[in-house]
């Protein structure tokens, strides 16, 4: 065998990903289906919360968290949870995720949890989070699943700290004070 055909067969590590549904599934949601920057689901807590780069990053994680386990956990019951409650049993698991996600934050940081307020229980009724099971984790193995929850998890992380890094900053405010654009802020 030559050089040339090792180099055929014996791909790299990274060049190896893309030929991977779960790579497909977990890039998409970082940047081709951003839920947030294409898909625009999830404006309310990407505006609500993401006044500081540290809030956008914990109710990243906490959606991130919550949406990539309903999504395994959906997935898993997917052949058992009847279609006339299927919506029902969506909530139901993700508010168990949401509930954990909201004692584990009030354990961690009072002041987080705090600034967080109601948003970590809205999560529960987030578009992103209830699309993602009824479009995809119901229809779809437990490991494009999991990559799925985490693609479109991180990708929401991501807005959000754009957004907030942006927010942030106080002469990003002041600018738009001075010319007139500050209605939302």
């Amino acid at each position: 065998m030559s050089l040339t055909d090792q180099n055929k067969t014996n791909k790299g590590f990274f060049s190896s990903l893309g030929e991977h549904q779960g790579t497909d599934d977990f890039l998409r949601g970082l940047w081709r289906d951003n839920p947030v920057f294409v898909q625009v689901l999830g404006m309310c807590p990407s505006l609500a919360v993401s006044n500081s780069a540290k809030n956008a990053l914990a109710m990243g994680l906490a959606t991130t968290f919550v949406l990539t386990m309903s999504n395994v956990l959906i997935s898993l019951l997917r052949n058992f949870i009847p279609k006339e409650v299927r919506i029902a049993s969506y909530i139901l698991i993700i508010a168990t995720f949401v509930s954990m996600v909201d004692y584990t934050i009030q354990a961690v940081s009072v002041d987080l949890h705090k600034s967080l307020g109601a948003f970590i229980a809205l999560i529960v009724v987030n578009c992103i989070i209830l699309s993602r099971a009824e479009a995809f984790a119901s229809k779809n193995t437990v490991g494009r699943s999991l990559m799925d929850g985490l693609g479109m998890g991180l990708g929401f992380m991501f807005a959000l700290f754009c957004i907030g890094s942006i927010a942030g900053n106080y002469w990003f405010r002041d600018f738009l004070r001075t010319t007139g654009n500050a209605g939302c802020i």
